[in-house]
């Protein structure tokens, strides 16, 4: 079994592969006071085997807690996890203006999304940030966009108004809401699916290509039925990871 671990600002997630596939995912909160000790703790939990566990890479947007996985995961399974960072090999080409500013998730999503739907391609990934990573017909990474996401828009919308509230994030039945409940709902919701179908298409229109298109992240399930032309990805970065984790393995 491979363990790959997507830590993120909210969630650390984590899929169990074996024979190629996945078998089993779990979440846990993203808490930068876990100790290791206490990581290590969780994971006894969900996995039942550890001496089936051959190996494990983790990708990580949170510096503080990648190393707290890493001690966890290489004292219970007495192995050496993968840190993805630019030393590991993952074929993907970049051209960008400041590579060592892109995240590993980032990375793994596109290796992810090459993969399955090959280049061009573009992903949205609906995480507690929005984001869209763009793979050139010559299979370049060349850039994206980054947005607040759903879970951030909603906190920063009621925190700066008196008179609204916070309210479930998902879909309402109409665009235009009738109560303010739906219509936040729908500013919240349709406002992120839209905005992502218009960036694809004008990103479409600057190349002067079609690109295959992926959603993926937290939040998509939400969204994937409002978004035009979009492939449903829910484990994207986790299947990156395990690709970059067999092309660095040997496997």
């Amino acid at each position: 079994m491979i363990l790959c671990f997507d830590a993120g600002n909210t969630m650390i997630k984590c899929g169990v592969y074996e024979d190629g596939k996945l078998i089993q995912q779990f979440a846990v909160d993203t808490d930068a006071k876990r100790s290791s000790n206490q990581f290590e703790v969780l994971l006894k939990y969900f996995v039942n085997d550890p001496k089936n566990v051959e190996g494990a890479i983790i990708s990580s947007v949170v510096p503080d807690v990648t190393m707290v996985i890493k001690d966890a995961v290489d004292s219970l399974f007495s192995i050496n996890a993968l840190i993805l960072n630019r030393s590991l090999k993952t074929k993907m080409k970049l051209k960008l203006d400041y590579p060592n500013e892109l995240g590993g998730d980032l990375i793994a999503g596109a290796v992810g999304a090459v993969k399955k739907y090959n280049y061009p391609v573009v992903v949205a990934d609906f995480g507690t940030a929005t984001k869209m990573y763009v793979v050139d017909k010559n299979g370049y990474y060349i850039g994206g966009m980054i947005a607040p996401g759903m879970g951030v828009s909603m906190k920063a919308l009621i925190s700066n108004t008196r008179l609204l509230y916070e309210v479930p994030i998902v879909a309402p039945k109409h665009v235009c809401g009738s109560n303010t409940k739906d219509a936040i709902q729908s500013g919240i919701v349709f406002g992120q699916a839209y905005m992502v179908s218009e960036f694809a298409r004008r990103m479409e229109r600057e190349l002067g290509y079609e690109l295959n298109r992926v959603v993926t992240g937290g939040f998509s399930k939400i969204v994937k039925d409002s978004i035009v032309c979009f492939a449903y990805e829910q484990n994207l970065v986790l299947d990156g990871l395990y690709e970059i984790y067999c092309l660095n393995s040997g496997k």
